[in-house]
């Protein structure tokens, strides 16, 4: 497991008034914040790109600048490079919706885990791929985000999110149509990205503690499933025959216990012989 589970790290982390501060609330509030200072850099350098400012340039994660001029700052920063647009407000949205309902599963130090990694994942791949002598630039938070939903439906594949919608055929239609839109775009580096950092999120669920069941739960019925319902269905039954068994007798034992056997009329004779006989089949049908 990646870190200690603590009852503590399953609560917010404070309160403001009646909402309640989880990690993913202040990842939320940083990303808005550092997109309101990319917003006010190129707003004063007439540019429209991050990459083409010389204020958030230095932020961009650029293999080359990793490698020649050690600005390892890039492997973090390059995630809060971020301009203002309603894909950003649908990303923060997915942060916070999503990923507080992972960090309630897997508590707030292994979900701080999970989303470092998210962070490092890409950087990190890419610098090697540029010793290979393939440079690349990265930056925003889309995968990572993306990946936060990815973590969220591996736990909760059946949840239903739109219209009856289940969480995991919307995971796997908008990875297709990603992951479709770059291969037609000739974008190799960013379905890469998107495609690690979606196994990066599967990994770190696992070695946070994820159940096995969580997963599974994406697969279809197997087929001694009603097999099994049906023997609980059955096994139901004979509790309820067991319990109407008791309830029919229990008063002609305690007419027994007060005023002895001889006080049971003839036909509360036979029905507790014929409760005796369904307790010695039931008994031998156990057996």
């Amino acid at each position: 497991m990646i870190a200690g589970r603590h009852s503590e790290d399953y609560y917010p982390i404070t309160w403001i008034g009646r909402m309640p501060v989880y990690v993913t609330t202040l990842l939320v509030a940083m990303h808005v914040a550092a997109m309101v200072g990319v917003t006010i850099a190129l707003s004063m350098t007439g540019v429209s790109s991050a990459a083409e400012s010389p204020w958030t340039f230095p932020l961009v994660y650029s293999s080359t600048a990793v490698l020649k001029h050690f600005a390892l700052w890039q492997i973090v920063s390059y995630a809060f490079v971020n301009t203002p647009s309603i894909w950003f407000a649908i990303e923060m949205w997915m942060l916070y919706v999503f990923g507080r309902e992972v960090e309630k599963f897997v508590g707030r130090r292994a979900f701080l885990w999970l989303y470092i990694a998210l962070v490092l994942a890409a950087p990190v791949a890419l610098t090697l791929l540029a010793l290979a002598g393939i440079p690349s630039m990265i930056a925003g938070s889309w995968a990572i985000h993306f990946a936060v939903f990815v973590a969220f439906v591996v736990l909760y594949p059946r949840a239903e999110i739109f219209f009856g919608l289940q969480a995991r055929w919307l995971a796997l239609v908008l990875f297709g149509i990603y992951s479709a839109q770059d291969v037609a775009n000739r974008l190799w580096v960013d379905m890469g990205v998107l495609w690690l950092e979606c196994a990066s999120a599967i990994v770190m669920l696992r070695l946070s503690g994820a159940t096995a069941a969580s997963f599974d739960s994406w697969l279809p019925a197997r087929d001694d499933e009603p097999r099994r319902e049906s023997r609980s269905k059955a096994s139901r039954k004979e509790e309820k025959d067991d319990a109407d068994l008791c309830d029919s007798i229990d008063p002609l034992l305690e007419k027994i216990s007060k005023h002895g056997i001889g006080s049971l009329t003839k036909r509360e004779r036979m029905r507790l012989e014929q409760a005796r006989h369904a307790l010695i089949e039931r008994e031998k049908h156990s057996h």
